[in-house]
C-alpha cells in the first residue's frame, strides 16, 4: 500500500518519529483477546523469498543488540470541530495560559512549571551531557495532593555566598532540571480526504479503534478536516515525565477546543474522557494503556498468530513481537498480557543513564506477575494471573527484518527465550511459549 505525500510529510511532523502506516495482516476475529486492541484488517502479503528480504536486515550477533533511544518524542493530532475553518496555530503563550487556567491552584506546583517551560521551548537539537542530581520534585500534575516541602524546611540547596557562583548554581540548576524535556512543536495540519487522507478512514469504521468516542462523536470524525499538531520531544526520565506533561497539555488544549484526540502510533481516536483515563500515571506505570497489541498471522506458520505492539516509540524502546502463538483465545489474552507486562520491564529498562546515553536492552529480560499487574493498574479488569505460579519469565529479543505493516522507519523484536536455550538447534519456541504461559498464569 502506497502512502500518499501528505501522509509522508505528516509523518515527518509527528516526530521525527511518529507516523501513520499500512493495515496488518487479518487475524481470525474470534481469537482475539479481549484486552488487545486491533488496527483495521486486509488480507495477509505473500511471505517473502529470500531475494525480497531487506538488504540492511541485521543478522548474527548485530540482531541481539538493541538500543535504547535516548530521546525520543510524541505527537497528537486533535481533531478539530467540523466547519472549522482553518485556524491559526496557538501561539506558546496562548498555550501557556490555557495551562494556568485548567490550574489555578496549582501555579507553584513544581511539574506544572515544567510543562509551562517545556510549551516554552522550540524544538532543538541536543548534546548530550551530564544531567546531574539536582532534580525538582516528579509529581504528577493530576495528583490532588502534592507533597510540598515542610515548614521550615528549604526547598533549595544551600548555595554559596558569592553571587558569581550563585549565578553559576542557578544556570547549572535550570539546565539540569530540563534536562529530559526538550521542546514542543506546533503545527495545523489539514486532514484531506479519500486517498489524500492524513488518517485512513478505516480508522474511523473500526468499532475498537474508535471505542474511545460516544456514537454521536463517532459520526463526526469523518467531517473533521483540520487538526492541531502537538509534539512533545523529551527522554525517557522521571517516569517517562515528558509523556505524562504532553498529555496533560493535550487533554487540556482538546477540551478547550472540543477536538477529538488521534494516536498515530496505535491509530485510536479518543475523546477527552477517554484520554484522560488512559493517561500515563507517574506512581501507576499503567503502561498497558498506552500501547496497542495487535493480532498477525504467524510469518513462521500459517497456522499460528503472533501479538505485535504498537506505541513503544513513545518510551523509546523498539516494539515487540511474540510469535508461535495458537489460535486460542484463551492463550491469546495471556500472551496479550504477557506482552504487557514486558513493555513496562522495557520503559523501567530504558530509562536514560545520569550521564545522558542511552542504555542497551539486557540480554535477559525478567518479567514478573508484579508488572503485569502494575501495566493494568490504571484498569477496572485486572489479568487473571495464577497464585501458585512461579509467576516468573526471563525473555531476549532479538531484532527482526522490517515488514511492511511495521511503523516506518520504527524496529521490532521477537520475544524469545534467553540464548542458551534459543541458540540452541533443538530450540522448540512454541513449546516455550506455552510454558512461559504456563508460569506467569
Amino acid at each position: 500500500m502506497k502512502r500518499t505525500l501528505a501522509c509522508a510529510l505528516l509523518a515527518c511532523a509527528l516526530a521525527g518519529c511518529q507516523d501513520k502506516r499500512p493495515a496488518p495482516t487479518k487475524a481470525d476475529p474470534e481469537a482475539l483477546p479481549e484486552r488487545a486492541s486491533a488496527e483495521p484488517q486486509i488480507e495477509p502479503p505473500p511471505k517473502p523469498s529470500e531475494a525480497d528480504e531487506p538488504k540492511d536486515a541485521l543478522s548474527g550477533e548485530a540482531a541481539h543488540v538493541i538500543p535504547f533511544a535516548d530521546r525520543t518524542s510524541m505527537g497528537y493530532l486533535l481533531l478539530l470541530p467540523p466547519g472549522s475553518k482553518e485556524p491559526e496555530p496557538p501561539t506558546r503563550e496562548q498555550l501557556q495560559v490555557l495551562v494556568e487556567q485548567a490550574f489555578p491552584d496549582r501555579r507553584r506546583d513544581g511539574e506544572i512549571d515544567l510543562l509551562l517551560r517545556l510549551i516554552a521551548t522550540e524544538p532543538h537539537s541536543t548534546d548530550l551531557g551530564s544531567p546531574g542530581e539536582l532534580q525538582p520534585p516528579s509529581l504528577d500534575p493530576d495528583d490532588e495532593d502534592p507533597k510540598p516541602a515542610a515548614d521550615g524546611e528549604s526547598k533549595d540547596p544551600v548555595l554559596p555566598a558569592h553571587p558569581d557562583e550563585i549565578d553559576l548554581l542557578a544556570a547549572k540548576r535550570e539546565r539540569e532540571r530540563i534536562f529530559d524535556l526538550i521542546g514542543l512543536h506546533i503545527e495545523v495540519v489539514h486532514l484531506g480526504i479519500g486517498e489524500a487522507a492524513t488518517i485512513p478512514s478505516a480508522a474511523f469504521d473500526d468499532p475498537i479503534l474508535t471505542r474511545g468516542l460516544t456514537d454521536e462523536q463517532r459520526k463526526t470524525v469523518l467531517g473533521r478536516s483540520w487538526a492541531l499538531l502537538l509534539r512533545a520531544d523529551y527522554r525517557n526520565q522521571h517516569a517517562v515525565r515528558g509523556l505524562r506533561l504532553h498529555q496533560t497539555l493535550v487533554r487540556v488544549v482538546a477540551e478547550r477546543h472540543g477536538a477529538l484526540i488521534h494516536d498515530p502510533d496505535t491509530l485510536e481516536t479518543m475523546n477527552v474522557e477517554s484520554f484522560t483515563e488512559r493517561r500515563l500515571r507517574a506512581a501507576a506505570g499503567n503502561v498497558a494503556d498506552q500501547i496497542a497489541i495487535v493480532p498477525f498471522i504467524d510469518s513462521r506458520d500459517d497456522s499460528l498468530l503472533r501479538l505485535t505492539t504498537r506505541g513503544m516509540r513513545r518510551f523509546g524502546s523498539v516494539d515487540l513481537e511474540l510469535d508461535g502463538l495458537p489460535r486460542d483465545a484463551k492463550i491469546l489474552q495471556q500472551a496479550s498480557d504477557m506482552l504487557a507486562g514486558l513493555a513496562l520491564a522495557m520503559v523501567k529498562e530504558g530509562e536514560v543513564e545520569a550521564s545522558g546515553f542511552a542504555v542497551e536492552v539486557p540480554q535477559v529480560i525478567e518479567v514478573d506477575a508484579e508488572l503485569i499487574r502494575q501495566s493494568y493498574s490504571a484498569r477496572e479488569q485486572k489479568p487473571d494471573l495464577c497464585e501458585d505460579c512461579p509467576g516468573t519469565v526471563e525473555v531476549h529479543l532479538v531484532e527482526r527484518p522490517a515488514e511492511e505493516h511495521d511503523p516506518e522507519g520504527h524496529v521490532v523484536a521477537r520475544v524469545v527465550a534467553p540464548r542458551e536455550l534459543s541458540d540452541a538447534p533443538d530450540y522448540n519456541h512454541r513449546e516455550w511459549v506455552l510454558s512461559s504461559l504456563a508460569r506467569l498464569f
